[in-house]
């Protein structure tokens, strides 16, 4: 085997993917449709959310909640519902948005919520979100987006750092201007979190933030109509490592990516992938990235890259025509591998 091979081995190897379902809870039954704020018990998230005092907690047990609140400067909260398990199917927030804005309204500094499901967050003006943040510093772990106009949407000005880790985001946009995930400023960090099915001309991951982190995570259209998988429009930082990018055969747009592409770029600009596995299914294949004529040139290395996508690649990079090549499964179905375990 020569060296190239040997060096593309190690990096399929160490990149490899099963994406899996999210893990159940052991959470008691009998805290089945409970709300409670350091122990008290109340009848809805908005009177959780108007008692909470800053630095409180927040437990939901597992049930089906038609209801949503906003939170209003009561900082450092941590909201924590049950994941599922072969006992019931967790907390599960369904099809009621707070304000005409979404179902967890987070006007709040350092703020977590984990361990929840999020779906069917739709309003009039077609901006819905499961989680809407307008503070600084939120962490979402554990948490399932499911087909909503955004899963999440971040205001406007500095939301300080978002961090979002071992959740899930399927079937959500809308209109083109609805996402996955819709950050405005501050900092991303996405890591072990799968972005898939995103539609109606949806992007994956939108993000406006001044430095974009994206780790160990799967961003496919599967059977999604969506539009980019990835669209950074005014720059900044932006660090891709270790994931799986999978353009689907009814996408919409032609690019998987963007940098920059609205002007208005960051004080700081860069653009590196590196350890990804890329994939087309799109027919005719695609245009990788579309890059603003004043940013920097983007580093692509060490990538393996699957289909037809026009970019002048570096002989860092490994090409293969088809899935079948490299013993890939046929689309829209996704290459088995699993997510680097951090310690």
């Amino acid at each position: 085997m020569g060296t190239g091979m040997r060096v593309f081995s190690v990096i399929l190897a160490a990149i490899m993917l099963v994406v899996t379902a999210i893990p159940g809870s052991a959470q008691s039954s009998s805290s089945s449709g409970r709300i409670e704020v350091d122990g008290v018990i109340v009848p809805t998230l908005q009177d959780a959310f108007d008692i909470v005092k800053p630095g409180g907690s927040i437990f939901i047990g597992p049930g089906t909640y038609k209801m949503a609140g906003i939170l209003k400067k009561k900082h450092g909260v941590s909201i924590t519902g049950t994941l599922p398990s072969s006992r019931h199917e967790g907390t599960i927030f369904d099809g009621v948005a707070a304000g005409g804005k979404a179902a967890f309204v987070l006007a709040s500094n350092d703020i977590l919520l984990e361990d929840i499901t999020c779906r069917n967050i739709k309003v009039r003006d077609r901006n819905g979100a499961c989680v809407r943040f307008e503070g600084k510093n939120l962490t979402l772990r554990n948490v399932r987006f499911e087909n909503s106009e955004n899963g999440i949407l971040g205001s406007a000005g500095d939301t300080g750092l978002i961090l979002i880790e071992d959740s899930v985001f399927i079937g959500n946009g809308a209109n083109g201007r609805s996402h996955g995930m819709y950050i405005n400023g501050g900092e991303l960090i996405v890591r072990r979190t799968q972005v898939l099915g995103s539609k109606d001309e949806g992007h994956g991951i939108k993000s406006r933030a001044l430095r974009t982190t994206i780790e160990d995570s799967v961003i496919a259209s599967l059977e999604g109509n969506d539009s980019r998988l990835i669209d950074i429009p005014n720059g900044g930082l932006v660090a891709i490592r270790n994931s799986l990018l999978v353009e689907g055969a009814k996408s919409v747009n032609f690019q998987l990516l963007s940098f920059g592409v609205e002007g208005n770029l960051k004080e700081k600009n860069s653009f590196v992938m590196e350890n990804n596995i890329i994939i087309t299914d799109r027919e005719g294949g695609s245009q990788l990235i579309l890059v603003h004529k004043s940013a920097p040139a983007p580093i692509f290395r060490s990538n393996i890259v699957v289909g037809y996508l026009r970019y002048e690649w570096p002989a860092t990079n490994y090409l293969f025509d088809t899935r079948a090549e490299i013993n890939f499964p046929p689309a829209p179905d996704l290459p088995e591998w699993a997510p680097l375990k951090k310690k």
